[in-house]
C-alpha cells in the first residue's frame, strides 16, 4: 500500500509543476476586447488582470464621457470573460474538465 501512495504523491507533484507552468503560460498569454467599433480596445492576461485600454481620440472628441464610461467597462468585461474561458480551456488540459475548487 505504500507503493501506491508514493505514486499518488508523486503523481500529485507533476500535476502541481504541470499547473504552475501553465499559470505562467497564461500570464504571458493575452486576449482583447474591441467595443464601440473599436473606440474602446482591452487587453487582459490569462490570469484576468487588464494589461492596457486604448481609447480612440474619436471617442474623447465626441464629449460624451458617459458613453466612453460604458465602452470602458464593457471592454473590461468582455476581456475578463475571455481571459476566464482561456483559463478555462488551457487549464481543463491538465485537469481533464474536472472542476477542481481554486481553479478560474
Amino acid at each position: 500500500m505504500s507503493k501506491g501512495f508514493g505514486d499518488i504523491m508523486k503523481r500529485a507533484q507533476q500535476m502541481q509543476t504541470q499547473m504552475a507552468r501553465a499559470q505562467q503560460e497564461l500570464a504571458a498569454q493575452r486576449v482583447e476586447a474591441s467595443v464601440g467599433g473599436g473606440a474602446v480596445v482591452v487587453t487582459a492576461d490569462g490570469q484576468q488582470n487588464i494589461i492596457t485600454i486604448t481609447i480612440a481620440p474619436e471617442a474623447i472628441k465626441a464629449g460624451d464621457h458617459e458613453m466612453v464610461q460604458e465602452l470602458v467597462l464593457t471592454g473590461v468585461n468582455q476581456a475578463l470573460q475571455k481571459s476566464r474561458e482561456l483559463a478555462a480551456r488551457e487549464l481543463g488540459k491538465l485537469t481533464g474538465g474536472l472542476n477542481l475548487p481554486g481553479m478560474f
